[in-house]
């Protein structure tokens, strides 16, 4: 794995969230976005993080009405899984230096532009940064 793809929501790094382990942060994001049973079977079933993420951009199944609001939570909350259940990946966030993004991101929210996952994982990094 190069370093870049740990910083990706579509790496395959599992986590284990809400008693469910995820294959990667886009699979737990992905299904957060619905309160539906149907659909989020649908995406726990599915085991590729690209098509997760085309699956929870399906409207065919409603977003919960307060996902705007959460979803930064909700992404925050995944990505802090990936660095505290892998201590080998969190070590090399920590060493890392500079502005991150998330490369595959194919959005200028999440990706290049906003950053957000960008500015996540820095303000993670800086968290465990601050613990030692």
């Amino acid at each position: 794995m190069i370093e870049e793809d740990l910083y990706s929501n579509l790496a395959a790094i599992p986590i284990t969230l809400d008693s469910f382990t995820w294959h990667s942060a886009e699979q737990f994001y992905q299904a957060s976005k619905f309160t539906d049973e149907a659909i989020i079977k649908k995406i726990k079933a599915c085991q590729n993080p690209f098509r997760c993420a085309a699956i929870g951009q399906t409207r065919e199944f409603k977003i919960r009405d307060d996902w705007e609001e959460i979803k930064i939570d909700v992404m925050e909350r995944a990505i802090r899984a990936r660095f505290d259940q892998h201590p080998e990946l969190a070590e090399i966030l920590k060493r890392s230096k500079g502005t991150l993004y998330d490369h595959s991101a194919a959005d200028s929210f999440w990706g290049i532009g906003s950053n957000v996952t960008g500015k996540l994982l820095m303000k993670i990094r800086d968290d465990l940064q601050s613990e030692t």
